[in-house]
This record gives structure tokens, C-alpha cells and sequence, in this order.
């Protein structure tokens, strides 16, 4: 019996082995396999206005950087205003550059080629999320329609503030419980595998701290913690390119230096060594990493930004040096129009910088007459800023978030103030009443200064 019981064995291996071959053979001819696997992309820049380059030239880099790499042009969804590069403020027209070239020779323009689905008045929160769920009917062109054995790829540079990232336009915001909703729905519509998510804003951490189910095959990088600015590089003097000055920033630190990595690494690079090399170049915030961390650390880059390991060369070699020339992203529009006063000592580049100077003094009284009116007293500067997500101060910041859009309307400037109503709700334990009158109130007494507008 015992020998019959070996010889079971060895015919169930025998077999075993034989199916075996059976498979791989039907693999390497492609019969009788199923799809394989597919990569998908969206990249979006969620700004327009000239001082906002630094986004769009982000996001027609990492185009190149994808398809340079192999991936298939008609799996990358891309999302720009595009009105940078055929700005009137731009000296090179219908060009943009993510890096400070010395010799036009060598520089690279990111524009061309650069394919763009969803222009001007089309970025907005709706269609980014029609796009990501593939809802073809309202985002109105192209959506992702990707599988469950696909990995999807996203991209977003912008400004930001705690739980919301920002799009062109005045009331236009994204808040983070819709935003991880949204990646949700996606996995319950198979719409991944795994999906990687690379966020450039301000407090870029409080869209997904505590906010990621452990269930959920996501990661996501972020340019900041919770609580903090990104930055801005190439900035001022070292705006140049050919010798001739931008007069904006070229790039954003952390998107630049994840860019610059892929470029100049080989195919086998794992997420956890990219992000441990962006972690270091990126030195004016903390770059941060989401979601399932331990599982994703050992894939590799190439699964998410294309396979190949031929150099794209959009930026040269990636150099561990801190960037010298670096601005907080809240801080660049009202860098550029000191330099440009200071270099014209114009009456009108004087205009622009006093009326941003109005326009920011302006969102402070905003932002305490909101606070005196919810509290009967202001904030205090004691008051904490550690963001931390429950489900009571998700719901009263979304509502605030909404109010304060439907009664003042958001702009760049105003971001900042998504931190206030945070503070606000934890300040309330979460009661919304307050807060929601508050906000009605302080924007009925309240006329918007006009902020400087570049000539675009």
C-alpha cells in the first residue's frame, strides 16, 4: 500500500508538473491566457494663471516621463487649463520647462508632445472623479477603464489645503472624504488592482491621514505632512532657462525630484527606495507616505510609471543635492511680483504687489471674523493644528468646506482658511450650526479684494 501511496504521489507530481508546463506554454504563446495586466494614468494640474507654471510644466513632465517609459499614450488621461504656455507672460511661447537649462541646445520643452484631454473650464472636481470612476457620460472624453488586474497610476499637482485640494476657478475644491470615497468606489467598480497616488499640494497629508482603509490596495505619496506648505523650485534668480529668466517658478520640489528619480534609475527600483530618495532631496517639507505602506514598499516603480528603462532626459541626471532656490507654495505669486517690482520699480508692478499684499490681509480678517462670530471669541494662537480624521470631524469640516464655497467662494489665497474651519470643528466638538452661520455671516459683510491678476 505504501508503494501504491508513492506512486499516487508521483503521478499527482507528474501531473502537477505537466499541467504546469501546460500553462506557461499557453502563456508564452499568448493562447488560452487571460488579459494580461494594464497600466493606466491620470495626471492633473489643478491651477491656472501664469504664477501657477510650475504645475502644468510638472504635468506635461511626467506625461513625457510615462510615455518615454512605455506606457501606452491612450491609457494617460491628462487634466490642464492650459493657458501657461501661450501666455503672453511666457518668453517662450508655446514652450515649458521644468528645469533651469543654461543652453537652449540642451533644454528640454515638456510641451511638446504633451497631450491634454480636459482643457480650461473642463478641470474641474466632477469630471476628475467622473474620469477616475469612468463615468464617460459626465466627464464628457476619455475616462480610465481599467480592471481589476490593472494598476493605476495618479498624479495631482496644485495648491491645497487641510482635507481639500483646489481646481481653476473660484469655488471649485475637492474635499478628502470625497476624494478617498471616490478611490473606493473604484475598487468596488474593479476598476484596480493596485492604484499609487502621487499628491503635490500644500498640507497634501491631511487628504488621506487616517482616511485610507487598511482593506484598500492604495498608496499614496504626498509632497507634505498634514500640517504643512509644499514648495516650489527653480524659483526667482534660477528661473532661467538659455540665460533668459521664466519669471515663475520652473517646477515643484517634490514632484521635480520623484521625476528626476524615475528618469535616472533602473526598472527594478522599489517604491520604498524612490521614496526614501525623494524623502531626502525633498527638504523644506516631509514627504509622506499612505495606505497599504508595507505592501506596496516592494513593488516596483516600473509597475506604476511605465516598464521600460530607456532615459527620458526631461530634467538631467538625478543629483542628491538639496534645491537652493526654493519658495513655500503659498508664498510664490507674491514672491514673483516683489521681483518683478523690484526689477521694474514700475508703478503697475507696485499696483499688482499692494493689491496681493490687500488681497492677504484681506483672508486673515476673513478668517478671524469667521472664528469671533462661530466662538464668540477668536482662536487663540495657542490653538493646535494636529489634523486628525473622525468621522464627526470629517462631516462638519466637509460641510463647512461646502459652505464656505456656496457663501464666499474659494481661491487660491483663501486656502489657508480650510485650516480655520478645521480648528473650528474641533473647537465645537463637531457641531456644524455655529460654524455654517458663521461663515454666512462673516462673507455677507465681506467684499473680496481683488487679488493681482498677471496678464495671461
Amino acid at each position: 500500500s505504501s508503494h501504491s501511496a508513492q506512486a499516487t504521489q508521483h503521478w499527482d507530481s507528474t501531473a502537477s508538473f505537466v499541467a504546469m508546463l501546460r500553462v506557461l506554454a499557453l502563456a508564452y504563446l499568448g493562447l488560452g491566457a487571460a488579459r494580461t495586466e494594464d497600466h493606466w494614468a491620470v495626471l492633473i494640474a489643478g491651477s491656472n494663471g501664469f504664477w501657477n507654471y510650475r504645475h502644468q510644466a510638472d504635468v506635461c513632465h511626467a506625461y513625457q516621463v510615462l510615455t518615454k517609459r512605455g506606457f501606452d499614450p491612450d491609457k494617460i488621461i491628462t487634466m490642464m487649463y492650459d493657458d501657461v504656455a501661450g501666455s503672453r507672460s511666457n518668453p517662450f511661447k508655446g514652450k515649458l520647462y521644468n528645469y533651469p537649462w543654461k543652453t537652449m541646445e540642451e533644454a528640454i520643452d515638456v510641451y511638446e508632445g504633451c497631450k491634454i484631454d480636459y482643457k480650461g473650464k473642463d478641470v474641474t472636481p466632477e469630471k476628475f472623479v467622473a474620469v477616475l470612476t469612468g463615468d464617460a457620460e459626465t466627464a464628457g472624453g476619455k475616462v480610465l477603464q481599467s480592471t481589476a488586474k490593472d494598476h493605476v497610476f495618479v498624479n495631482f499637482v496644485d495648491h491645497g489645503g487641510v482635507g481639500i485640494i483646489a481646481f481653476p476657478g473660484m469655488t471649485d475644491v475637492l474635499h478628502a472624504n470625497k476624494l478617498v470615497g471616490t478611490l473606493k468606489d473604484m475598487y468596488q467598480k474593479q476598476m484596480y488592482k493596485q492604484l499609487s497616488f502621487y499628491l503635490e499640494t500644500c498640507e497634501s497629508g491631511s487628504m488621506f491621514e487616517g482616511l485610507l482603509p487598511e482593506s484598500l490596495p492604495v498608496y499614496a505619496l504626498t509632497a507634505a505632512n498634514a500640517k504643512e506648505s509644499s514648495w516650489g523650485t527653480y524659483c526667482g534668480s534660477a528661473s532661467m532657462v538659455g540665460g533668459k529668466s521664466v519669471g515663475s517658478c520652473l517646477g515643484d520640489l517634490f514632484s521635480v525630484n520623484w521625476m528626476m528619480d524615475t528618469e535616472s534609475t533602473h526598472k527594478r527600483e522599489t517604491l520604498k527606495q524612490q521614496y526614501k530618495r525623494v524623502k531626502n532631496t525633498t527638504n523644506k517639507s516631509h514627504v509622506m507616505q499612505y495606505g497599504q505602506v508595507k505592501k506596496f514598499d516592494k513593488e516596483y516603480v516600473s509597475d506604476f510609471q511605465g516598464s521600460g528603462s530607456e532615459r527620458v532626459g526631461a530634467s538631467p541626471d538625478f543629483v542628491p543635492e538639496p534645491h537652493t532656490s526654493t519658495v513655500d507654495s503659498r508664498n510664490i505669486k507674491l514672491d514673483q511680483l516683489y521681483l518683478n517690482y523690484v526689477e521694474s520699480g514700475s508703478a503697475s508692478d507696485a499696483q499688482l504687489l499692494m493689491e496681493e499684499i490687500k488681497a492677504r490681509q484681506a483672508v486673515q480678517r476673513l478668517g478671524s471674523s469667521i472664528a469671533e462670530q462661530a466662538l464668540g471669541s477668536g482662536l487663540g494662537e495657542e490653538m493646535s493644528v494636529e489634523i486628525s480624521w473622525t468621522p464627526e470631524m470629517l462631516a462638519c469640516h466637509e460641510q463647512a468646506v461646502a459652505a464656505f464655497g456656496a457663501s464666499c467662494g474659494w481661491d487660491e489665497g483663501r486656502l489657508v482658511l480650510s485650516k480655520t474651519l478645521y480648528q473650528l470643528c474641533d473647537r465645537t466638538s463637531g457641531s456644524t450650526a455655529p460654524i455654517l452661520g458663521a461663515v454666512e455671516n462673516a462673507c455677507k459683510s465681506s467684499t473680496p479684494e481683488p487679488r493681482a491678476e498677471l496678464v495671461v
